[in-house]
């Protein structure tokens, strides 16, 4: 038998063959690329990351130990709706906002607040969290007996912030607050069965990666100020980050109706349809009830409620005045567990 070469009797065809593949495979590259690039974030996230600007903020009469910590007993309230939602993370306030985010499986978190112990308590929390492999070494230098290790923990962490004595301070001002809020969620955790970055190695080593990685920034700034809001919202742009969570405590309860600043602030934070904002209320006990050992902290417990952000959105940029009660009033309410979910805008009449 002899052997026939499929060129020699096809040449030409072979030839086209040939010459057609190779311009496929040059084109693809050429019309996947903007599509491709498009998706891509920029190359150094950090530097970008941790460029956002913040605000100058006054001293309050909030500027107490107690503020550092949250009082809202239920966040495990929250836990299915922001359970592993990534993305980024936008919190007010101080010790929940490392729970919250470790459920989420946040990638980027950007904490805010307008009093500077809160911040200071952040940056403390971030430093412990580096130099500790495991929750319950974390939870130890908290402890007034380890007061010296700690102390140079954060010497050696922020020695040239700008801030360096002002956050030593705070460690004397707010731990015995820091413990107090442990002790309560340890006994919260236990009674209700369910795990958090302080008793779990494996949400604990979420949140501890973000903060060796520099992926927690802690920022002074207001919800209605001019600054900080508007700069996270476009850091998240450059980055290509869509934040996940917005959560917002009970500030909102305190606000007669929604600044211009507000509106403008928010409505330019970066979100998808799996964005959501998570609040809680005290008032307007009768409509949105307070959920079941939510006053172990207080005197007042609280109401949960998840919002889809889009919804949000679409609210602040109605022009009627109107207060968060009145988006409450459109949810969905669980008045047996003091919960309520809003995901659609009302339709105006």
């Amino acid at each position: 038998m002899h052997y026939i070469n499929p060129i020699s009797v096809n040449k030409h065809s072979a030839y086209r063959l040939i010459i057609l593949s190779l311009a496929v495979l040059l084109f693809l590259p050429m019309c996947c690329k903007k599509e491709v690039d498009s998706k891509q974030p920029p190359k150094d996230l950090l530097a970008i990351f941790q460029q956002t600007p913040d605000e100058t903020v006054k001293p309050t009469i909030w500027d107490t130990g107690d503020t550092t910590i949250s009082n809202e007993d239920r966040l495990d309230l929250f836990y299915n709706n922001v359970k592993d939602i990534g993305g980024g993370y936008v919190g007010l306030g101080g010790t929940q906002n490392f729970l919250l985010a470790s459920w989420a499986n946040s990638e980027w978190i950007w904490l805010f607040d307008f009093t500077k112990i809160v911040v200071a308590t952040n940056n403390i929390q971030i430093a412990f969290l580096k130099n500790s492999s495991d929750p319950e070494s974390f939870i130890q230098l908290w402890n007034p007996k380890n007061a010296k290790k700690a102390r140079e923990i954060i010497s050696k962490e922020y020695m040239n912030h700008p801030e360096h004595k002002f956050i030593l301070k705070a460690l004397n001002k707010v731990s015995w607050f820091i413990n107090k809020r442990f002790n309560i969620l340890k006994m919260l955790t236990k009674k209700r069965n369910y795990k958090i970055w302080l008793n779990d190695q494996f949400y604990y080593d979420r949140i501890r990666k973000l903060a060796l990685d520099g992926k927690i920034l802690t920022l002074k700034g207001d919800l209605n100020g001019p600054v900080t809001i508007k700069g996270i919202a476009s850091t998240a742009k450059k980055m290509k980050v869509n934040v996940r969570i917005l959560y917002f405590s009970n500030a909102e309860e305190y606000f007669k109706t929604y600044s211009p600043q507000f509106r403008d602030n928010f409505t330019q934070i970066p979100i998808d349809d799996q964005s959501i904002v998570l609040r809680t209320v005290s008032i307007y006990r009768r409509l949105f009830p307070w959920s079941p050992d939510s006053e172990h902290s207080t005197d007042r417990g609280f109401h949960y409620n998840v919002m889809k952000a889009s919804v949000l959105m679409q609210w602040l940029k109605d022009e009627r005045h109107f207060r968060v009660a009145d988006m409450l009033k459109t949810g969905k309410v669980d008045k047996t567990n003091g919960f309520s979910l809003i995901d659609v805008y009302p339709v105006k009449k």
